[in-house]
């Protein structure tokens, strides 16, 4: 299945052969609006490209999972050699450098690097109210996930093998992926390493299989080097051409030229065809972090298109999020932009106190305050008189605290939502609650009556403040946030009341993700009335989720009700600025409406938060046909397949605009690319290809799809072999004509 569109034009075939013509070509493309306009469609239109499922990959396995390639490697046509070819000049730099997280950021699993979770006895996991649990095992060498799921004829096991690793050693979290044929997936259990606990974050409960979901291209790109994504899916790849892990290339660039040129001149003494970062302007090294340390979510082209020195924001758009809970997991460089540190200075960077060929931590003893002091004065801290000797040299304790935002949060045994670990805060400020938290675990490390009396007075005061924050977050419907709040609080000082506080955000922000869970699926299955009412509760706990919203939207648009369905897809972008959905659907809307031009502007508006997804650009071309502003939409439907150049309809809808404009050479690759992509099984496809043919006086290859027509048609449209008969005549006198 290469995407619903494509579904639903297949469903479409046995509509009968179009009169042949000029007008048959303008309705041929016009009227795909009706063919494409299924529920399917209207309902499930997600953020991402949705992977092909149920067709065979057309690409090559390969058993192996290499870190790195060789320099004439021939799948590699980017230049990425992998760190290997660079230790052959700098061994001493990558020995190094093999020991940072970056470097560790994506690997094969192996024995003995692999956590206690997969010993016997300690890899079961079964998450509260599911009606499945999970096991994780080591057998002969290869570690597993399986799920066990109950069902009414009994348990049902899916076992996946762990091919690929996040996070190893990292000592915090550990996430894991599988291959499924050449697509790779994320299993639903990590190992916490803080907790040394399994935990799950947001599976699907009603999914089925291995519970693994599709991972996506940004996510892959952050975390290695390089790999062959096939364009138009979302978690396609050519496995040998992986080079696992964030290393040398990612900062210094593909390194192919730049070690050729040294082979052969080896006498050169300055480095040739590779970036140096360190001469970069503060901005593209700035860029250099971001690509991974910040919001920077959303791709503008191909994956792995990033290129050191470039511009990030040309390659990738940054989200506008507005709470730090709704953050990128590793988001630093928003927040360093915003300190005053950064904005006074025109040298301050990442760098500044991260080194990247160390595994240095900015929490080692020193490192944080000699960043500081690079540019401050001992006596430039005002509160540094006040502060007992213990803590006077605590910089970044007191200015860029550790805190948990819960951007992901994880269901253990022991606690529904977890971050495993706390986040340096990376906005270098005064922030008065970290000195009182500082000053408050220095006080508990000493004796004395002084010392107790502070640790009773800040405890007290610190409660208050965490107390105060939980509830104003919980007013603001930001479940997930008002725990961390509460949890702090009873860190501090444990109280029944305020445990039963966190349970119930708990349980409310646990209803919202399986209601809306549960909703998505109903909409799925065509069981509006439920989805209806299980999206409606979803918006009386939590009045401000623009994914709720958007799909009410579209469940009020199915009743009828136009005005509601605008009102609930306009808060989408209230709620959530980033979210193309309700933007989307209203174009939609307008396009299936016979309102063209408000359609377009609707789909611009969507493209502007989610630019480089085929879906938009395919209902944009096909608002810019009806408008029949030809150029444009030309332009458009050869964009929608530089994006996905599998897409059916845009071969199709791309073929009709170029025929409609008298360009039958440049038509006739799509008919044909269109006719294999549908295997030769769908006769609107044959039927262009065959007129298309016929437009350039080939007629002997229009004869010959014609008698595919005829062979198709007598099982799946009977109706339609008159016409393909007497066209089969037609192009066989002309055929006959041109033999000499």
């Amino acid at each position: 299945m290469r995407n619903q569109d494509s579904q639903s034009t297949q469903a479409g075939e046995s509509s009968g052969l179009r009169p042949l013509g000029r007008g048959w070509l303008f309705s041929a493309v016009v009227g795909l609006l009706v063919v494409v306009g299924g529920v399917a469609v209207v309902l499930c239109w997600p953020r991402s490209e949705p992977a092909r499922d149920g067709a065979k990959s057309s690409r090559p396995e390969s058993s192996a999972n290499e870190r790195t390639l060789t320099q004439d490697t021939p799948a590699n046509p980017h230049g990425y050699l992998g760190p290997d070819a660079c230790a052959a000049c700098h061994a001493e730099r990558v020995a190094e450098f093999r020991g940072t997280r970056h470097y560790l950021a994506c690997v094969v699993p192996s024995a003995g690097h692999m956590p206690e979770g997969f010993q016997p006895g300690k890899g079961s996991f079964h998450p509260n109210g599911a009606s499945v649990r999970f096991e994780m095992t080591e057998a002969n060498g290869k570690f597993l996930q399986t799920a066990i799921r109950s069902t009414p004829a009994g348990e049902v096991r899916s076992t996946a093998t762990v091919d690929l690793v996040f996070g190893s050693q990292a000592q915090t979290d550990e996430v894991y992926f599988t291959w499924h044929h050449d697509e790779i997936s994320e299993l639903p259990m990590s190992w916490l390493h803080p907790q040394r606990a399994w935990g799950t974050a947001g599976f699907d409960r009603e999914g089925g299989g291995d519970f693994s979901r599709q991972t996506t291209p940004r996510c892959m790109e952050c975390h290695n080097t390089w790999m062959d994504h096939a364009p138009g899916t979302l978690n396609q790849y050519k496995r040998d051409t992986a080079i696992l892990g964030v290393t040398c290339e990612v900062c210094h660039g593909p390194g192919k030229e730049h070690v050729t040129f040294h082979q052969t001149h080896p006498e050169a003494r300055s480095s040739q065809s590779v970036v140096h970062p360190g001469r970069l302007s503060r901005e593209r090294l700035m860029d250099l972090c971001s690509q991974c340390h910040s919001n920077a979510l959303r791709d503008r082209g191909p994956a792995f298109s990033y290129r050191p020195g470039d511009p990030l924001d040309a390659h990738v758009k940054t989200l506008t999020t507005r709470k730090p809970e709704d953050d990128h997991v590793a988001n630093q460089t928003t927040y360093l932009r915003a300190s005053k540190c950064f904005q006074k200075s025109d040298t301050l960077t990442c760098v500044t106190c991260h080194n990247p060929h160390q595994a240095t931590k900015l929490s080692d003893r020193g490192v944080g305050q000699s960043a500081c002091l690079e540019c401050h004065q001992v006596a430039d801290c005002g509160e540094r008189a006040k502060l007992p000797v213990g803590v006077q040299d605590n910089c970044v304790g007191c200015h860029m605290p550790r805190g948990r935002k819960i951007q992901v949060a994880f269901e253990t045994a022991a606690v529904s939502y977890l971050a495993p670990v706390g986040k340096w805060e990376h906005r270098i400020a005064v922030h008065p609650i970290a000195r009182d938290e500082v000053l408050l675990a220095w006080h508990q490390s000493q004796p004395g009556a002084d010392s107790r009396d502070e640790v009773t007075r800040l405890t007290k005061s610190l409660v208050e403040y965490w107390l105060g924050e939980a509830e104003s977050r919980r007013t603001e419907y930001r479940f997930t946030a008002a725990m961390d709040a509460y949890r702090q609080a009873q860190l501090l000082e444990a109280t029944p009341a305020v445990q039963e506080k966190l349970r119930a955000v708990e349980a409310t922000q646990t209803t919202v993700e399986q209601e809306l869970t549960r909703a998505i699926h109903r909409i799925k299955e065509g069981r509006y009335d439920e989805a209806f009412d299980l999206v409606q509760h979803v918006l009386t706990l939590k009045p401000n989720h623009a994914v709720a919203h958007g799909r009410l939207g579209t469940l009020y648009a199915l009743r009828g009700e136009e005005e509601l369905a605008t009102q609930h897809w306009k808060a989408v972008l209230e709620h959530d600025p980033d979210d193309q959905y309700g933007e989307s659907m209203r174009g939609w809307r307008d396009l299936t409406q016979g309102r063209p031009a408000d359609a377009l502007a609707a789909f611009e508006r969507a493209e502007a938060l989610e630019p480089y997804f085929a879906k938009i650009s395919y209902h944009m071309a096909l608002a810019l046909t009806k408008l029949e502003r030809w150029p444009e939409a030309i332009a458009r439907l050869e964009r929608l397949l530089v994006i996905d150049p599998h897409h059916v309809e845009g071969h199709f809808n791309l073929c009709q605009a170029l025929r409609i404009n008298h360009r039958p050479e440049e038509a006739l690759p799509h008919a044909r690319r269109a006719v294999e992509l549908t295997r030769e099984e769908n006769l609107d496809m044959l039927a262009t290809l065959a007129q298309t043919y016929a437009e350039l006086e080939q007629f002997a290859e229009a004869e010959a799809t014609a008698r595919t027509m005829l062979k198709l048609a007598t099982t799946r449209n009977p109706a339609m072999l008159s016409e393909i008969r007497r066209r089969l005549v037609k192009w066989r006198g002309r055929s006959t004509k041109a033999t000499p």
